[in-house]
């Protein structure tokens, strides 16, 4: 009851009163996603023409590249972190004050940090779309949500926004004991129907929930912020008894690109964002191919970001490729296999990402927690974590050497440490890949 009276009542009359329009774009994603094929392809191709028109006209980065009179999305510079740093008030429309615009920071995961800008309609805009992608799920506004994430400063407006959607938060960067055991006590005093957050936290969730030889019943789990890897996978359904599970990906630059539900690939959401892959010289890949992901925001007027190379790799499937049933007629992006940063590349030539090690790793169940850092062009070492703080015994780690050794042809030396801790990277999240020196 409370739930329809969030979503057909107060919602609509606070997308009123705050200008937000809220309520309308939710309306307009159901509308999308009972589009077919061609329509999507329709409303991007003219969404792509009319932010490329605008940035011409009114952004000043743009208004000073030699651009045709008509250009297309290939006419423009592929946009980087460092550029988006040293030009980024002259990528502000002058359609827009700055001072009115709301700023986001992103974390900095990829190696360099980043301020973007947004309107207070675009806030709303994605708000919506993030819910909109809960509510393939089953979630429904006002339903109990216990959400784990790092807005530590729950101001008044974030304050009130939990209350109102019934929202208990969780501290992802303090995953204690004790604040653990304070998860599973408000499960079981408020009993949330859903689970959201960084799927590293809502792990420890699942984690300290089997080992009181318990499960808990959700029904959705929504993964964001952060890479869900088939053991967080495999322990939500242990610990949550086979839960719908919505992979989200997004950036804080504030663009929703992507979201997995049904399928093993990745909705891409088309009216919203463009997706390109291309190679370390910038051009465009063939689907099927990994690459570089660059991606153009369609919605974003204040600021818009056009070929943004975001730090991440990817891969969009091949349209013969497509699932001859899928829900939704959205392109499909195939995998994100990472940032930049989470590569390393071996002396033979080979690639080694992030599911290389966890491909491997995560058979061992002794192992709790690890991170592989390249110390130098042809060495790596693994820091490792134990549940009984013991190191993994002697057959473990040379059956771990042998699989790795043989990806790299023995090109490289790999050594192991246990450790006491394990340090996340700066932005928080945890990080399996560190390159520290390379030669």
């Amino acid at each position: 009851m409370y739930s329809y009276f969030l979503d057909k009542i107060l919602l609509p009359i606070g997308s009123y009163l705050f200008s937000g329009n809220y309520s309308g774009y939710l309306v307009k994603w159901k509308k999308y996603d009972q589009m077919s094929s061609e329509d999507l392809e329709q409303v991007q191709t003219q969404k792509i023409s009319e932010i490329l028109i605008y940035a011409q006209h009114y952004v000043p980065y743009y208004r000073a590249l030699d651009l045709p009179e008509e250009p297309s999305l290939l006419d423009f510079p592929i946009l980087t972190k460092s550029s988006l740093r040293a030009k980024r008030d002259t990528l502000i429309s002058e359609k827009f004050k700055k001072e009115t615009l709301e700023k986001n920071h992103s974390s900095g995961s990829s190696g360099q940090q980043s301020i973007t800008y947004m309107s207070y309609k675009h806030k709303f805009y994605i708000r919506a779309l993030q819910t909109h992608w809960w509510k393939w799920g089953g979630y429904r506004p006002g339903e109990r949500l216990l959400q784990a994430g790092m807005s530590l400063k729950r101001g008044f407006t974030k304050k009130t926004k939990d209350v109102f959607f019934r929202v208990d938060y969780l501290d992802a960067f303090n995953l204690s004991e004790k604040e653990l055991q304070r998860s599973l006590d408000t499960i079981k005093n408020k009993s949330p129907k859903h689970l959201a957050g960084y799927p590293s936290a809502l792990n420890e969730i699942a984690l300290a929930t089997l080992s009181q030889n318990k499960t808990l019943a959700f029904q959705s789990v929504i993964s964001y912020g952060d890479k869900l890897f088939d053991h967080h996978v495999s322990n939500f359904n242990r610990a949550f008894q086979n839960p719908p599970i919505i992979n989200t990906y997004g950036c804080a630059e504030g663009m929703l690109m992507a979201c997995k539900w049904d399928l093993p690939f990745y909705y891409i959401m088309s009216p919203h964002v463009f997706l390109e892959v291309v190679d370390d010289e910038g051009n465009r890949l063939k689907n099927g191919e990994r690459g570089h992901i660059l991606v153009t925001c369609l919605t974003n007027y204040a600021m818009p970001l056009i070929r943004y190379k975001l730090g991440d790799l990817g891969i969009i499937l091949p349209k013969d490729a497509y699932p001859k049933s899928r829900k939704f007629n959205y392109p499909l992006l195939k995998e994100v296999t990472g940032r930049e940063t989470d590569v390393i590349k071996a002396p033979n030539g080979n690639v080694l990402i992030v599911h290389t090690f966890t491909g491997i790793i995560e058979y061992y169940d002794d192992i709790k927690q690890f991170k592989v850092i390249q110390t130098s062009k042809d060495s790596l070492k693994i820091e490792y974590l134990t549940d009984d703080n013991l190191e993994i015994s002697q057959p473990t780690q040379d059956e771990i050497l042998q699989k790795l050794l043989s990806l790299v042809e023995n090109s490289m030396t790999i050594t192991f440490e246990r450790m006491e801790s394990i340090a996340a990277s700066p932005s928080g999240k945890p990080e399996i890949i560190e390159i520290r020196s390379v030669d």
